[in-house]
This record gives structure tokens, C-alpha cells and sequence, in this order.
């Protein structure tokens, strides 16, 4: 079990289970010993009355009892009490016997024996067998009771009082849970805080928990600052890199159109060729250097203000084609994810699709189960054989088809980034080049 409530709960269950039942075991076994203690003290009473009746007799006279001091509940059979003496070879039995024997041992002169046997209807008796000496003769008096009534409440009573406890038990685990429940409150408060965190919704944990748990809280909300000025800080020293290498590309670009680079034609194309390629080269590996890759917790995006935002700007951009743009966003508009990552994403593929459309680009965003994206054009698309090649792994898109290189390039970078999938093919609705992107609901992490 990975949840803290149900271990808690688990353990104090098994707990009171264990202890309620020893309790029960123990009372039951406590009442019978009390019960056949008394049981057994009223037998030695009646054992001194039936010696004290006892006749010993001779050799001529056999031993006999005074009828006026046996109790008349032996007289009657088969009433549950009953009483058997032995004087030498000589056996007297009580009435209730009837013609039954007692299973009675052989005891020394002044020992008792306490047993439990069956009775002449196979009823549980409490058997009492003691040794005595009476004019010069051994004795053995076997005294017994019927346990089945005794037995009977004793049942009853464990019942009744197991039925208490079960009542008890289920009133203290229903008790336990709630008091472990309102202990536990501020970890599911905690819980439904990361929950908030990864969808951006918040972007620290609230401190205000259990001492036992602030340092785990306080460090994660240092671990997220870290993350944040670590990425902030990695991204001004790239913005810092090009703005410092813009100078020397800019001189290089330029050294081809001097006079005296004119007279060395073949240097000079080289010239051209190979700083175009550096120039490129360059601003893809700072575009990919700034991807975040997974979403921080606590970022989501606005999608319409953003989404707004781009098409304005291209269409600004792409004047000349008067685009029609169509978009679909999800009803809530916000998805989770890192801004500039996804406004890369977003806006390389829709810039591709603006470059080579005849006056449509459509846009669409799902976020079920994920971020999907799908953008279409209605431009000449791709031929087939190109879009194969841009679909295989490991190829690069800045050389698989002409006109859809460093940009989807970029896509590619930030999808594998997020661990997405991209997927290239013909628009059955625009007839151009359609573009499928999906990203993992890292707003699900933590639920």
C-alpha cells in the first residue's frame, strides 16, 4: 500500500482486532475458571456431606449412607448431579446414576483430583475425586456436576459481549480514521498543491504544512527557483553569445562584396557559401540551446492571447498573400508547458505553412490526453518521397526537403525535448503540407 492513510489505518485495524480478541479469549476463559471454581468448591462441600453420611461398616455389613443426609437432588435420576464412593471392594452409587458408573482413578488418602468427563447422557461434567480414610478403611468419593447449562450462559455471555466489542471495534476504527484523516489533511493538502503545480496554476508549494514535512516543502520551492534562474540565466548568456557574435558573422558576410574580393571569384563564393552556412548553423544551435525541454511545474500558457499574438505578427510578415487563417483552440485555452518552448514551436510551424500557402493556414489544438497540434496550408505541400524521408529518425530537417528545413528542424528538437511524437503528411482539407505534433499531459503528473 503506497498511500500513508491506508497504512495507518491498516496497522491500528490489525491492531485493535488482535487486542479485542485477546480481550475476548481472556474474559471467556476467566469467567469459565471463576465458574468452575465455585463449581468445584460447592463439590468439596458436598464430597465432606457424603462422608460424614458414610456407615463404614464391617466384614459382615457393608457401607451403607443415611438416606436423611444425602441431598435428594442425587436421589432423582439423571439430574446432573451425581456421586460415586468406593470402601474397599464395595461401590455405592447415587440414584441419578442409575445403573451408570463415573470413570473414576485411583487417589491417595488426602488428594483431590479435578476433571472433566461425561455423563451418564454424555453430558459434560466437572469431576471431583478425593481420597479419604474412614474407620481404618481407604475411600475414594468421585463427585459431579452437569456443566451443559453453565456452558450454555457461558456461551450466551461471549456472545453478547463479542457483539459489544464488534460494536466497540467498528465505533474506534470509524473514530481512528477520522482522527487519522484530519492528521493527514495537510499532506492532501500538499498533494493537491503539486497537482496544482504542475499545471501551472501556482508556482510554489505553500509552506504552511507540518513541521515534520516544511524542510521536504521548503527545498522543493528552492529546487524550482534554482531551475528558473538557472534556465533564465542560461538563456541571457545564449541572447548575450549571438548578440556578441552578430558583429564578426556581420563583417564576414560583408568581405565578399569588396572590391578586392571581386578579382578572386572562387574565393568569394566559397566565402559566401561558407558564412551563409555558419550563419545558419549558428542560429540553430542557439535556438536549441534555449529549449527548456519538459515543463517546470508551475508554467502554463494562454493560448489565445498568445496564438493572437503570432498570427497578427505573420500575417504583418505575409502581407503581400492576404492568408486567411483558421484556429481552433481548446475551451479552457491553457495548456501546460514552457512559453518560450511551445511559442517556438508554434511559431516555426505556422511560419512554414505561411511561406509556402497560397492564402489558408489552418490551425488546430486539442488538449485531451495530451497537447495536439495540427497545422495545414494550402500550398504545393511535400512530394511523398520527401515526406518519408522527413518522417525517418536521425534525419536531419535542414537537409531532408527543400523550403521545410531549419524551422521544422527546431519543431523536431523541441518535440524530442518533451518527448512527443511528430508526424508529416498531406492536408486532405487544404491539399498542402499538414503537420501533427503531440506532446505529453505533464499536467497529469501528480494527480
Amino acid at each position: 500500500m503506497l498511500s500513508m492513510q491506508a497504512r495507518l489505518s491498516a496497522g491500528l485495524i490489525i491492531s485493535l482486532v488482535v487486542l479485542f480478541s485477546l480481550q475476548w479469549f481472556i474474559v471467556g476463559k476467566s469467567i469459565r475458571y471463576l465458574t468452575e471454581d465455585y463449581v468445584s468448591s460447592r463439590l468439596k462441600h458436598d464430597t465432606e456431606s457424603l462422608l460424614a453420611a458414610l456407615n463404614g461398616g464391617d466384614e459382615s455389613t457393608p457401607p451403607s449412607l443415611d438416606p436423611e443426609r444425602v441431598d435428594p437432588i442425587y436421589k432423582r435420576p439423571f439430574s446432573g448431579h451425581y456421586f460415586q464412593i468406593r470402601v474397599g471392594s464395595h461401590l455405592l452409587r447415587s440414584r441419578s446414576l442409575w445403573d451408570q458408573e463415573l470413570p473414576m482413578s485411583d487417589v491417595a488418602i488426602g488428594e483431590t483430583l479435578s476433571l472433566h468427563s461425561f455423563g451418564p447422557q454424555q453430558q459434560p461434567l466437572l469431576l471431583l475425586i478425593s481420597g479419604f480414610k474412614k474407620q481404618d478403611q481407604p475411600v475414594i468419593i468421585g463427585i459431579a456436576e452437569d456443566l451443559s447449562d453453565i456452558e450454555s450462559d457461558i456461551r450466551r455471555f461471549q456472545l453478547r459481549y463479542g457483539l459489544v466489542s464488534l460494536a466497540i471495534l467498528v465505533i474506534l476504527i470509524i473514530i481512528q480514521r477520522i482522527i487519522v484523516g484530519a492528521g493527514l489533511a495537510p499532506l492532501e493538502r500538499v498533494r493537491r498543491d503539486i497537482a496544482s503545480l504542475e499545471r501551472g496554476e501556482i508556482a510554489q508549494l505553500r509552506e504552511d504544512v507540518p513541521g515534520e514535512i516544511r524542510p521536504f516543502i521548503a527545498e522543493i520551492n528552492r529546487l524550482l527557483e534554482v531551475m528558473s534562474q538557472r534556465l533564465q540565466r542560461s538563456r541571457n548568456a545564449l541572447g548575450n553569445l549571438a548578440h556578441a557574435l552578430k558583429t564578426p558573422l556581420t563583417l564576414l558576410t560583408q568581405l565578399p562584396h569588396r572590391e578586392e574580393m571581386q578579382k578572386c571569384r572562387e574565393a568569394r563564393e566559397e566565402l559566401i557559401e561558407q558564412t551563409g552556412m555558419l550563419g545558419k548553423l549558428l542560429e540553430r544551435e542557439l535556438k536549441r540551446a534555449r529549449l527548456a525541454g519538459t515543463p517546470r511545474p508551475g508554467q502554463q500558457i494562454v493560448l489565445k492571447e498568445e496564438i493572437n499574438y503570432l498570427l497578427d505578427a505573420l500575417g504583418k510578415i505575409y502581407k503581400d498573400k492576404r492568408l486567411e487563417f483558421e484556429c481552433s483552440l481548446p475551451a479552457h485555452g491553457i495548456v501546460a508547458g514552457d512559453r518560450e518552448d511551445i511559442l517556438e514551436l508554434l511559431g516555426n510551424l505556422l511560419d512554414n505553412a505561411c511561406k509556402w500557402a497560397r492564402s489558408r493556414v489552418s490551425l488546430k489544438i486539442e488538449s485531451d490526453n495530451g497537447i495536439h497540434i495540427y497545422i495545414e496550408d494550402d500550398g504545393p505541400g511535400c512530394p511523398d518521397a520527401e515526406i518519408e524521408r522527413l518522417a525517418l529518425r536521425g534525419v536531419r530537417l535542414d537537409e531532408a526537403a527543400a523550403g521545410h528545413g531549419l524551422g521544422l528542424s527546431i519543431v523536431r528538437d523541441i518535440v524530442e525535448q518533451y518527448s512527443g511524437e511528430i508526424s508529416f503528411g498531406r492536408s486532405e482539407k487544404l491539399g498542402g503540407f499538414k503537420v501533427s505534433v503531440t506532446l505529453p499531459d505533464f499536467s497529469a503528473v501528480g494527480k
